[in-house]
């Protein structure tokens, strides 16, 4: 049975820019704040519009440890046209504070885990794979680990310079990143799901694939899985709308 959410006021205690549309958020809770969720969980932020209450998810981009050693969460938000609550968090400065309540959701790594562990994301989509990676090398995870991260420009490979080092520091991870509209870009330029079905055809057994990102990408992922036999039960998606 899933955990009740906890409401709590959450401080904003840093923003980092990660690209010219993407903001890295730390929110700092009370010390006695019930904190304590799933790596790839969500929380929903509660504000008003037009006098009547208005909310929305957002996937938590860290890892429980943060959360249990620090009272701290982040979040990873992309500014959307016209969206209300990306601009709010983009007016908001640091000290502010915001209405929060957590954890959601189901998209979590099952266990006991898979010999070979397949992330697939786009954009902010990597936000809950960065908490679920992050726990697995807590966790002293020795499984073979993918992620497959795709974007338009080459400036909006998030978090980019800590995937690369996981990769230096771990023989078992693996970081393939793609970019659609390359401009000085020498990597990868296809699609995540044409890279998923190059790397992995044929290689159902004992794999398990995770993807998160917009609802097209994910409908093309998983019709890219389901014709190369992976069974349903090993292919789980977590949809942004």
């Amino acid at each position: 049975m899933a955990d009740k959410p906890r409401f709590y006021d959450a401080k904003i205690s840093k923003i980092v820019s990660l690209s010219n549309t993407v903001k890295h958020f730390v929110l700092d809770y009370p010390k006695d704040a019930d904190t304590s969720f799933s790596a790839g969980q969500f929380l929903q932020v509660h504000l008003e519009k037009g006098g009547k209450p208005h909310k929305k998810s957002y996937s938590i981009a860290c890892s429980p440890s943060l959360a249990k050693e620090k009272n701290q969460i982040e979040l990873c938000i992309k500014l959307v046209e016209g969206g209300f609550v990306s601009t709010y968090f983009f007016n908001l400065k640091e000290s502010e504070s915001i209405h929060t309540a957590l954890p959601y959701g189901v998209f979590t790594v099952k266990e006991p885990w898979a010999e070979n562990l397949v992330f697939v994301g786009t954009g902010t989509g990597v936000a809950p794979l960065r908490g679920m990676i992050k726990n697995l090398y807590e966790k002293e995870c020795t499984k073979n680990i993918w992620l497959i991260f795709g974007n338009r420009y080459e400036t909006d490979v998030l978090y980019g310079d800590e995937w690369y080092t996981l990769a230096k520091e771990h023989s078992n991870f693996h970081f393939i990143p793609t970019v659609s509209r390359p401009k000085t870009w020498i990597g990868e330029t296809t699609y995540v799901q044409e890279i998923v079905k190059r790397e992995f055809r044929g290689k159902a057994e004992g794999y398990d694939f995770y993807g998160c990102g917009l609802v097209p990408m994910c409908q093309q992922l998983k019709t890219a899985l389901i014709e190369m036999n992976i069974p349903k039960e090993k292919i789980h998606f977590e949809q942004f709308t």
